[in-house]
């Protein structure tokens, strides 16, 4: 089963146009058609679920060719989206990586300034012991 998709707004506008050209009310059998193609797997299941429910409304005639007419603008629509997702996915890979590279540096940065204070803290100990203390060999 396909899985659903959420961001159909190009197309939904497209059949919600189609339908109001049909005269089928569109705010119900837009959303079922559109969880027909979503659903179903094949062009033929899609075509034959789409018949079934156009086929009220839409002369027999042309019902086929409207059927075929939304699933190959479903189609389209479907790879526009898909090429679209995947230019996105590798937009937020390589902004990822950069992140990445830049939590890096700053790690780096921040371990070498703690290593550098701790440094100090023990040459300055070291320092005060020669200030306040005598060498034992120094008599």
């Amino acid at each position: 089963m396909a899985a659903p998709m959420t961001d159909t707004g190009e197309f939904e506008s497209w059949l919600n146009d189609r339908l109001d050209s049909l005269e089928v009310d569109r705010d119900v059998y837009g959303t079922y058609i559109l969880g027909v193609l979503q659903e179903e797997e094949t062009d033929e299941e899609k075509e034959d679920a789409l018949n079934g429910i156009l086929s009220a409304f839409v002369d027999e005639d042309s019902v086929e060719d409207v059927c075929k007419q939304i699933i190959k603008r479903w189609t389209e629509w479907n790879h526009q989206s898909s090429a679209k997702r995947e230019s996105d996915d590798a937009e937020v890979r390589a902004i990822a990586s950069m992140i990445e590279k830049q939590a890096q540096i700053v790690v780096k940065q921040k371990v070498s300034a703690e290593s550098k204070t701790g440094k100090e803290a023990v040459l300055a100990q070291y320092a005060n012991i020669t200030d306040d203390e005598e060498y034992p060999y120094c008599h």
